[in-house]
């Protein structure tokens, strides 16, 4: 593109301080005067030019202190951390009970059975009764509630002129001793229950066996049926003829229950005593 200006145009371009390169074809025979630009813009595109030139800034941290790291011949592992003090060792635990005292507190067990009414001077041997439920005073059988309204119970029958009555308590695993309130606390001779059901039977002699609650039924009979069909049976305990009744606990809650319990009595009652061996 060709580019043609007369002299009029170049004086207007040198007015506006605009220098003009022609190309040397363009050049007239006689030089052109050199326009220049006014100083003020000389220096401005000057400091432009500078500004566009300088490096963008670099933000730098604060310098860290030099690590010495010394340099062996041969590439090695890195050192293993120093030996760091041994952790303080746990708070030492009691000592393991043994083997009898940790089965118990996974198995049912069973106190030795104690007299209900040891005063008694009447009744018959063979005709005695060993009843079984998880009383909360083994030592005390028919203290607290449950156990005088047990108490009631069995003197309904007349069997509180009978030293041959005979109570065992059982307890669930892993339940604690837990006393009647304002009953001194005695001493359990706990034991397994199948063992201790077996020394207790043979102890007793009784003439058939009461056993009061859903879980201790199951727990002695080794059955898992419902209540409504344990009470509906009756059983055999080493030989014994057993009745299955509901908890005095549950009939303190439930007093709805109390006949049904008292015709469960009176079924035991009616129990002939086994045959002598």
């Amino acid at each position: 593109m060709a580019l043609t200006l007369d002299t009029r145009q170049r004086a207007m371009l040198q007015e506006m301080g605009i220098t003009v390169w022609l190309p040397k074809s363009a050049v007239p025979t006689t030089a052109p005067a050199v326009v220049s630009l006014p100083a003020a813009v000389q220096r401005e595109a000057v400091a432009a030019t500078a500004v566009q030139a300088m490096p963008a800034p670099v933000q730098t941290t604060p310098a860290q202190p030099a690590v010495e790291v010394p340099v062996t011949a041969t590439t090695a592992a890195p050192a293993a951390p120093a030996t760091r003090p041994a952790a303080p060792s746990a708070p030492a635990t009691p000592a393991a009970a043994t083997a009898p005292e940790a089965a118990a507190f996974v198995e049912w067990r069973m106190s030795p059975a104690v007299q209900a009414y040891p005063q008694a001077t009447g009744g018959s041997a063979d005709n005695a009764w060993l009843v079984i439920w998880e009383c909360a005073n083994p030592a005390t059988p028919l203290q607290g509630d449950t156990g005088k309204l047990l108490n009631n119970m069995l003197r309904a029958l007349r069997l509180h002129h009978s030293p041959h009555v005979w109570i065992a308590s059982v307890q669930r695993p892993g339940q604690e001793d837990v006393p009647v309130a304002s009953l001194p606390a005695a001493p359990v001779d706990w034991q397994p229950l199948a063992s201790c059901l077996l020394s207790s039977v043979q102890q007793t002699r009784p003439a058939r066996v009461l056993v009061l609650g859903m879980h201790t039924a199951r727990a002695v009979l080794g059955s898992q049926e419902a209540l409504g069909r344990l009470r509906a049976q009756v059983h055999q305990i080493h030989r014994i003829p057993a009745v299955v009744s509901y908890d005095p606990a549950y009939l303190l809650r439930s007093p709805h229950a109390k006949p049904a319990a008292w015709a469960d009595l009176c079924r035991a009652h009616a129990l002939h005593p086994p045959p002598a061996v």
